[in-house]
């Protein structure tokens, strides 16, 4: 299953919808498969949402995202997992173990939030 995960300066993006470097990693049976670092050039939401989708990618892992690239990511079959913080490789690293505690990777402000979003996990 790949899954990517927008960063800036080796963290999570705090933003998903102006990061423009995304960590995909193919991940199979709790172990990495592959990875490939994805540079985004434009400031186009959509077309961030269309790569992502072009690369099969099935789940973002993200900090905060607008309602827009929320929608398109989930209509096109992308399951978001928003409002995460935290340095880049223990946060993939905790998604591989399938150990992403909502709680020790809460951004700021959000420890007691469920998710903004329906379907948020």
């Amino acid at each position: 299953m790949k899954t990517a995960f927008p960063y800036w300066r080796e963290r999570i993006a705090p933003v998903f919808d102006t990061a423009r470097h995304f960590l995909v990693i193919d991940c199979r049976e709790g172990a990495i498969v592959a990875e490939e670092d994805v540079c985004f050039n434009d400031d186009d939401g959509l077309s961030r949402v269309r790569g992502l989708v072009e690369r099969q990618v099935a789940a973002v892992v993200c900090g905060a995202l607008s309602a827009p690239l929320h929608h398109l990511l989930v209509d096109g079959g992308i399951r978001v997992i928003p409002f995460i913080a935290g340095d880049l490789r223990q946060v993939v690293e905790a998604w591989r173990l399938g150990r992403l505690d909502r709680r020790s990777f809460a951004m700021p402000g959000c420890r007691r939030r469920r998710g903004r979003f329906r379907g948020a996990v």
